[in-house]
């Protein structure tokens, strides 16, 4: 059972990582970065008050680079909204910077995964543990929420 322990985790990541980056503007709700998401959570989780100190001065020290890569990903998805727009895209342009929103993604994602790599070596095992059942509840929050709205829409 020790091996699946960081399957785990990593799918626990990959739940608040979610579908995809959120982007400004998409209608899409923006994910409160980790930092926060430990400190509302910080007595469920038993953290104590150095351990936030030091998971705040991460997310502090990880934001700005986070802020760069989001709004990168965001100008090339707005350029491609304006290239789709265009009466006869070609295609080759298209393709290239469908190449560079997904290199820019990726990005993103591994400075996200980074992050919480780095806050989570700070977590004993039980808190991970924790913290998992957490990303657990929300995403099935958010599949709850989505299937609502889906069935409102529903005729």
């Amino acid at each position: 059972m020790r091996t699946f322990r960081p399957i785990l985790w990593l799918l626990a990541a990959l739940a608040l990582a979610g579908p995809g980056p959120a982007r400004a503007g998409d209608g899409k709700h923006e994910r409160p970065p980790l930092d926060a998401l430990l400190e509302r959570h910080a007595e469920r989780l038993g953290l104590d008050a150095a351990t936030l100190d030091k998971i705040r001065a991460i997310g502090a020290t990880s934001r700005p680079e986070h802020e760069l890569l989001k709004n990168e990903v965001h100008k090339l998805r707005l350029e491609m909204r304006e290239l789709l727009g265009g009466d006869a895209p070609e295609r080759d342009a298209v393709m290239a910077l469908a190449d560079r929103i997904g290199a820019a993604e990726t990005l993103l994602d591994k400075h996200r995964l980074g992050t919480l790599l780095e806050i989570r070596v700070l977590l004993t095992p039980a808190q991970r543990q924790e913290l998992v059942q957490i990303f657990d509840e929300r995403r099935r929050a958010r599949h709850a929420a989505k299937r609502k709205a889906e069935d409102s829409l529903a005729p």
